[in-house]
């Protein structure tokens, strides 16, 4: 019974968004007729899904998504499993949703004891690091569009051979791929700098995958390029691909807390060795033949309004197909990265976070003078509008 009345209230409230409360596009005479004659089968039983489901599919065709989404809304109140409602409940809510532009901007001041990697002379090293992202979702025609810049730039006082700048970007439809799951293929490139001189340029595709599965938000990125270097570097062009799975578990120990699991893989065939040193965005690929997989755990709990606190560890292989040892054995390294991250959420107003990490470098390889240890530490300022 309670079904039964909920069904006649959503009709009453379809009614109403068809007086006023949606503008409707030009219908022709032949659509209006079969919309309301369908609508008529529909406020003669609201419970059948049959009837229900072909106003919908009409309603959605000549574009009235509103009616639509009100329609399946009551197919689902009555039959929860109903593939072709999930499916366009999903579609629907993703068509009505705001475009959306988010800017997120970073910059702070770190330190590095050893931003070269070697195994003995270390040289510690000031940095200051300036990074933003851009990342825009909104309708064109039919289909939901996302696009993301991003830039970063990082200036070491005592090593400029490591001052490094990237600016680059993807874009590419979301698309459904399932009731709970989208997909954003996407291509794009970028453009980097190394020690005040030209460093690369790659061209970028891929696939990314999202939803909430098993009460967690996941994501599933596979992604490709190719990098053409400059005449003054130690790299030379060539091919990469890359797979990241990324399994945010929210409420682990209590309300405010979330465990983040995320595997990787890697395969690069861009000849030469890495000097760049860096972490952030798509550019955090080192240059070498190699293949190389791992999994970061991180975990993170709001233990104050004001403070979050987090910390974690990365561990990664990665086995050199030219790069060999002094008896002759190809290289295998592996580098565990404990981290360590306090956010004082709001320090700056509602919209700035101040943030302070570590890490901590820890290679060990079959090439003993390939070991090395590395802290990094940093406060920086993020701000998000």
């Amino acid at each position: 019974m309670k079904r039964s009345l909920l069904a006649v209230a959503l009709v009453a409230s379809a009614m109403l968004l068809g007086a006023g409360g949606e503008s409707a596009s030009a219908v022709d005479r032949d659509q209006a007729i079969a919309l309301g004659e369908a609508y008529k089968r529909v406020l003669a039983d609201p419970t059948d899904a049959a009837a229900n489901m072909e106003y919908a599919r009409l309603a959605e065709a000549v574009g009235q998504p509103r009616k639509a989404l009100a329609t399946y809304e009551r197919v689902l109140l009555n039959d929860p499993d109903n593939a072709e409602a999930l499916a366009a409940l999903v579609r629907i809510r993703r068509q009505l949703q705001p475009d959306t532009t988010l800017v997120t901007l970073e910059t702070g001041l770190g330190y590095e004891s050893n931003p070269l990697q070697r195994h003995s002379d270390l040289e510690g090293s000031l940095k200051a690091y300036a990074a933003g992202r851009i990342e825009d979702e909104r309708r064109i025609g039919d289909t939901r569009w996302r696009t993301l810049l991003l830039g970063n730039a990082e200036y070491f006082g005592d090593v400029s051979a490591l001052n490094f700048g990237y600016l680059g970007g993807v874009t590419g439809p979301i698309l459904p791929a399932g009731s709970k799951v989208t997909v954003n293929p996407f291509v794009g490139g970028g453009i980097s700098s190394l020690d005040n001189a030209y460093y690369y340029s790659e061209a970028i595709a891929g696939l990314q995958f999202e939803g909430y599965l098993q009460g967690a938000y996941q994501l599933a990125r596979l992604r490709g390029g190719y990098r053409s270097f400059g005449d003054q570097s130690f790299s030379t062009d060539g091919f990469y691909a890359d797979f990241v799975w990324r399994w945010a578990l929210p409420q682990v120990v209590n309300q405010d807390d979330v465990l983040v699991i995320t595997p990787h893989a890697r395969w690069s065939d861009i000849g030469g060795v890495d000097i760049s040193n860096n972490v952030f965005g798509p550019n955090d690929i080192k240059p070498g033949d190699y293949v190389s997989w791992g999994a970061r755990f991180e975990y993170f709990n709001q233990v104050a309004d004001w403070l979050t606190l987090g910390g974690g560890v990365d561990v990664t292989q990665t086995l050199y197909s030219r790069l060999y040892t002094p008896d002759g054995g190809k290289r295998d390294d592996v580098l565990i990265e404990p981290l360590l991250s306090a956010v004082f959420n709001r320090a700056f107003g509602m919209q700035s976070d101040l943030a302070f990490d570590y890490r901590f470098q820890w290679n060990q390889s079959n090439d003993e003078e390939r070991d090395f240890g590395n802290h990094i530490l940093t406060a920086r300022v993020v701000t998000r509008f």
